[in-house]
């Protein structure tokens, strides 16, 4: 790529910390699996940590590929045939009643057929943003018909093209030059790749298109609405609807990056979009202005609870903060519900709708682990997150049991918007509650089995989502396998005691990895406990604020894995991907 301002190369959540974190986590790693005098008694426990040493050893790998499509982990395809002139305009007569064409409010059947004009039909060629904007634009309609297209046959070719245009897409912007002047299509052109790199898995890639998109609206005064006073009306909701588009993307890597946005709330006076607004259909307005509420309130927990400036508050102060973000995502949540139970199923996409319904409160109660987190107090071996987390991973669960039906591009959105941006909290919460209680964790040991069947399912979406697969089967897989050795050691010692261990450091094999768990984002309870009592904020007694950032950090670190060629033993069982 011409511009090194775009290119994930110069990601900073790859920092110093991180490389250190990293290389202290290989060597205990190493210590645990090579030196420890129990490990050679497991030979699937000595698989397993052998392979999350491998993985933290990918932690200072930069991500340096520009492609969307998977680099690895699901093969390429031959790339079809380009597209004929017959099937352009057919592509261009089913626009208008698409979902795509649906919530792209700036188009017109005649804006979009003189851009499909410019890049298939003029002579001289169109510059990298306006290729960008219609390979982008063709990939959303052909993965769209691919899946709801009656023609079975168009359906297949519209897969096909699909691949074309991620193709083509990957050419244009790594033809994009340094300095782009702001315009609204370029904006557009830069949000679009952005979303379509997030549904290839390519996470740092999308963090800078979408970098770039809202430093556009920021220059075009999108975020003012004094800058709009002459525009019509419609006029007007196009940009604001632009611009919160922009900010989703711009505020959607808080959590999942650790990365601070471009856009900030206090430089905002655009209104949200209403629900009346005929921008969009309604059921869609309701969700996309949940989520745009959520990626900021994300934004705020990351600011007020992780950073290391809010982990020198005192405890009173991180429990206030904490309080008062809970009652904001809560109210996000009641305005959610509130809206949605005013507007009309959809007729057509009702399906999508509940799905997203799902996926927003898997979305709510994820964020809320993340918040109930920060709340730690020494006195107790349970964290206040514990019930968030379990209620997101069964939501999880249960969304693909009932909607298992929808289109395979709904799904893939699900993938990459929801599992894979959502705050890996609920896993790691639950997978810590397992280690501090071995002798009481089936249930917990069944919801993350349950879990990771639900992930292996939907690895066929993307080379991301089989990493989150074989990530959580690691882990999965050790929490077990951990279990049994505690379990097998209390009755090789007469007697099985089914109570707590917080003691539980210092065991062969397994306990030796709390440094490295705790690196990538799996802590083991410190000494004397971990998070919060019973009631979510009860208790005040002193914590070490510093553990909290190694956690945050440690599963930055863990999502930083999602797109690293992971290597794991063939014993291990991942096996194909169909």
């Amino acid at each position: 790529m011409n511009s090194p301002a775009i290119s994930p190369n110069n990601d900073t959540a790859y920092d110093a910390t991180t490389l250190t974190q990293s290389a202290v986590a290989s060597r205990l790693i190493e210590q645990a699996v090579v030196n420890s005098p129990g490990a050679y008694q497991n030979a699937e426990l000595v698989a397993a940590l052998h392979s999350l040493r491998d993985m933290v050893g990918k932690i200072d790998e930069v991500p340096s590929s520009t492609e969307l499509d998977p680099p690895h982990g699901l093969a390429k395809a031959e790339q079809p045939e380009p597209p004929t002139e017959e099937e352009i305009e057919r592509l261009l007569r089913k626009a208008e009643g698409s979902l795509t064409f649906k919530l792209s409010p700036e188009l017109t059947l005649p804006i979009l057929k003189d851009k499909f004009d410019s890049v298939f039909r003029r002579i001289e060629a169109a510059d990298a943003i306006r290729q960008v904007y219609v390979y982008g634009l063709l990939w959303n309609l052909c993965t769209e018909f691919g899946d709801l297209e009656p023609d079975v046959a168009f359906a297949a070719r519209c897969k096909g093209l699909a691949r074309l245009f991620t193709a083509r897409l990957e050419q244009a912007v790594a033809e994009l030059k340094l300095i782009i002047p702001a315009s609204a299509e370029a904006a557009y052109a830069l949000a679009m790749a952005a979303g379509i790199a997030v549904n290839q898995g390519k996470a740092h890639l999308a963090l800078s298109l979408s970098s770039h998109a809202a430093s556009m609206v920021l220059s075009l005064g999108y975020h003012r609405l004094s800058t709009m006073q002459s525009d019509t009306d419609y006029a007007r909701q196009v940009k604001i609807s632009l611009f919160w588009m922009v900010y989703w993307f711009d505020t959607s890597f808080s959590v999942r990056l650790g990365h601070a946005p471009v856009i900030r709330d206090y430089d905002i006076t655009v209104p949200r979009l209403s629900s009346c607004s005929s921008i969009m259909p309604s059921a869609f307005l309701v969700a996309f202005n949940y989520s745009t509420t959520l990626s900021g309130l994300q934004c705020q927990v990351v600011e007020q609870l992780y950073s290391p400036l809010a982990l020198r508050q005192s405890v009173d102060e991180r429990h206030t903060r904490a309080s008062r973000l809970m009652v904001a995502l809560e109210e996000a949540l009641n305005e959610r519900q509130l809206a949605a139970s005013t507007v009309p199923q959809e007729p057509v996409f009702g399906g999508i709708q509940m799905l997203f319904e799902e996926s927003d409160a898997v979305m709510h109660h994820s964020t809320a682990a993340l918040i109930q987190h920060a709340t730690m107090s020494a006195t107790s071996s349970d964290s206040p997150a514990l019930g968030s987390a379990r209620r997101a991973l069964r939501l999880n669960v249960d969304a693909w049991k009932n909607h298992k039906h929808l289109p395979d591009f709904v799904w893939s959105g699900h993938c990459h918007w929801t599992l894979l941006k959502a705050p890996i909290t609920p896993f790691t919460v639950t997978f810590c509650h397992i280690i501090a209680h071995p002798f009481m964790a089936d249930a917990d040991m069944g919801l993350l089995a349950d879990y990771v069947a639900t992930l292996k399912d939907l690895r066929r979406f993307s080379d991301g989502m089989i990493k989150m697969y074989r990530l959580c089967d690691v882990f999965c897989k050790v929490a077990t396998l951990y279990v049994h050795a505690k379990i097998n050691e209390a009755k090789q010692g007469g007697q099985v005691e089914y109570h707590d261990t917080p003691a539980w450091i210092g065991q062969p094999a397994v306990n030796d990895i709390d440094g490295y768990l705790s690196t990538i984002g799996f802590a083991p309870p410190p000494p004397g406990g971990i998070d919060g009592g019973p009631d979510m904020f009860g208790g005040n007694e002193d914590f070490d604020a510093s553990f909290l950032l190694d956690w945050y950090e440690g599963n930055n670190s863990l999502m930083g894995f999602l797109e690293q060629d992971l290597t794991f033993p063939g014993d291990l069982g991942y096996g194909d991907t169909a």
